[in-house]
């Protein structure tokens, strides 16, 4: 898509939504959420060398629900500067009162943060998102878009507390040019491996956002195109993640926080071996008043510049260190500033980024 095309159609289409009145549909239950985003974004790696990376990033987000009786369908299509694609495309059949199964492309389940946020920038508080729920697109080393089939569920105890279990199974993502890429459903290839996700939550309040769990993810990651996996001989990768998050509000502020072991059996022609570390992060969120939040987050991953699995993305970051306001300046509308250091496995950089968000429904 030409990219003059990708700048202005969302804000054409967020015009239309924000001025036109609203459709009376018929029959089901309808809703249309529109997501956009805009700002500069610069990354230094040298300062003797001046600014390498700085561009203008738009992203429009577009989210799409429908119920009819039992019956559900949910889409979110992506259209930015840098990609247009279909990231969501599910059919669910909602079980019982409490249960849900669904069939299609989603969100890894065992990734909370995408399971909270999803691809909408104005939901989140930061701009960027930490090193282990990174998009595929973004230079991401753990996958987040499964295809197959996901249930949802919740145990309400004869108390104020809950719990929530999530768990899929379907085809992972490829290890393709310096990336991972997940099953395309609009074009659909064979050759991707197999997945499978578990999430479970405990929430002490089950009307309040406060909530720990533990996931486990494991994926069958094939080899297509990718020159680094070539030096090395590799085959295919069988990934393991075990983790564990925490998401907890006192009064003004806030923690969010997820630790991930990833275990990689690397199957090379001639001798196979384990690549292992520990990848994480923890964000503080303060809110003194009702529409200002700053932020700070640590992101690391172990081992990195030692680690075969991640030389297979030479521009995936892997360690960063942020701080950041919002400021909410009128109703779903917001304004970010965010700064930081970064890593990838072979350099360093200063980030620095605006971003004007919004949401129309």
């Amino acid at each position: 898509m030409n990219k003059n095309i990708c700048l202005l159609l969302p804000l054409v289409i967020a015009a239309c939504l924000n001025c036109s009145p609203s459709h009376a549909w018929t029959w089901g239950q309808h809703d249309l959420v529109f997501f956009l985003s805009a700002g500069p974004s610069r990354n230094d790696v040298n300062p003797e060398d001046g600014p390498e990376g700085q561009d203008m990033v738009v992203d429009a987000n577009f989210l799409y629900s429908f119920r009819l009786d039992d019956f559900r369908l949910l889409a979110e299509y992506i259209v930015s500067t840098e990609e247009s694609e279909l990231e969501r495309f599910q059919l669910g059949w909602q079980i019982t009162e409490k249960t849900i199964g669904w069939a299609g492309r989603f969100h890894s389940p065992s990734r909370y943060w995408n399971q909270v946020y999803h691809h909408g920038q104005y939901m989140q508080t930061s701009i960027t998102r930490p090193v282990t729920d990174q998009f595929e697109d973004d230079a991401g080393f753990i996958p987040t878009h499964i295809s197959g089939v996901m249930f949802e569920s919740a145990l309400e105890p004869e108390t104020t507390a809950g719990f929530e279990f999530a768990a899929s199974a379907g085809l992972a993502p490829v290890i393709g040019d310096n990336k991972l890429e997940p099953l395309d459903i609009l074009g659909a290839e064979s050759g991707n491996g197999s997945a499978i996700d578990l999430r479970i939550g405990y929430l002490p309040d089950q009307l309040g956002d406060d909530q720990i769990g533990l996931t486990f993810s494991r994926y069958d990651l094939e080899i297509e195109d990718n020159v680094h996996a070539a030096l090395q001989g590799l085959l295919n990768v069988e990934q393991y993640t075990i983790g564990a998050y925490i998401d907890w509000r006192w009064q003004e502020l806030r923690m969010l926080t997820n630790v991930l072991r990833v275990i990689n059996e690397m199957n090379r022609e001639n001798l196979s071996d384990t690549d292992s570390f520990f990848a994480g992060y923890l964000q503080a969120e303060y809110t003194p008043l009702e529409k200002l939040t700053f932020f700070g987050r640590l992101e690391g991953t172990t081992d990195s510049t030692s680690s075969s699995y991640i030389a297979l993305f030479p521009n995936s970051i892997t360690d960063r260190q942020l701080l950041g306001v919002r400021y909410d300046y009128a109703p779903r509308n917001a304004l970010t500033i965010e700064v930081g250091e970064a890593a990838t496995r072979s350099e360093e950089f200063t980030q620095a980024m605006f971003q004007w968000s919004t949401v129309f429904r």
